[in-house]
């Protein structure tokens, strides 16, 4: 069952980093982990789908009874699970503050929503927000490990057909830290779109296409048209 084999990596990565990780539950600023899911019916999903946005706001900061162990891994999970079903019901869409999930939407309804994965390029915030906030850049540099392991976990287990990094400028260059623009393959400029706004390449590991596109919170003319672009692209039902 792949939720069982995504929980088993998921397991693997804490018992990994499992002293930054007790430590980190005592830093109020910090959010838990966002362990991504998947549905009940993704194995028979036409159109499999990873989109990975920047970071959560607060994820879990009110689990003031969490651990990393397999009780709270399977807990966030489960969490995660009906956070993003909950998310992709139609009288969701166009939730103000919600650009994200008002995205996420949008490609359900070209390419189906069993398929659909979620995942952040930062596993956990700060203070609500962006970890370059953090003054203590090893803290960094270890939630951006663990962070690269629960994607590349996601990949390898549950295979998507397709990844879209809707990151922001923010999210960038912990991108090209995890996967180096140097090893990516098949770069293809989408022809009427700048590279920065819409960019279709394919990780050097991994057989997904993947596309780049701004955070859905960018409403400029140009991010708003490479974003619907890219739906355009994106294969139907």
């Amino acid at each position: 069952m792949l939720q069982k084999e995504l929980f088993n990596r998921y397991i693997n990565i804490a018992q990994e980093h499992q002293e930054f990780l007790e430590r980190s539950l005592s830093n109020k600023d910090l959010a838990k982990l966002l362990l991504g899911s998947v549905s009940d019916e993704y194995g028979q999903a036409p159109n499999k789908i990873l989109i990975i946005g920047r970071e959560t706001r607060g994820w879990l900061k009110c689990w003031d009874d969490f651990q990393y162990n397999e009780d709270g891994i399977k807990r966030s999970m489960d969490k995660s699970k009906g956070f993003l079903e909950n998310q992709l019901k139609e009288n969701k869409k166009d939730t103000r503050g919600k650009s994200f999930f008002n995205f996420v939407r949008n490609v359900t309804e070209k390419s189906g929503k069993n398929g659909i994965l979620w995942a952040n390029i930062y596993a956990s915030d700060y203070k609500g927000g962006h970890i370059n906030k953090i003054k203590d850049k090893k803290t960094i540099k270890e939630i951006e490990t663990i962070s690269k392991k629960i994607i590349v976990a996601q990949i390898e287990v549950l295979n998507p057909d397709i990844i879209i990094f809707a990151t922001g400028n923010q999210g960038v260059a912990a991108r090209r830290r995890y996967f180096p623009n140097s090893e990516l393959r098949e770069c293809t400029a989408i022809e009427g779109y700048p590279s920065k706004d819409l960019w279709a390449f394919k990780l050097p590991d991994y057989d997904a296409q993947c596309y780049r596109i701004h955070h859905p919170s960018s409403f400029s003319y140009d991010k708003r048209q490479a974003r619907q672009k890219l739906i355009e692209i994106l294969p139907s039902i």
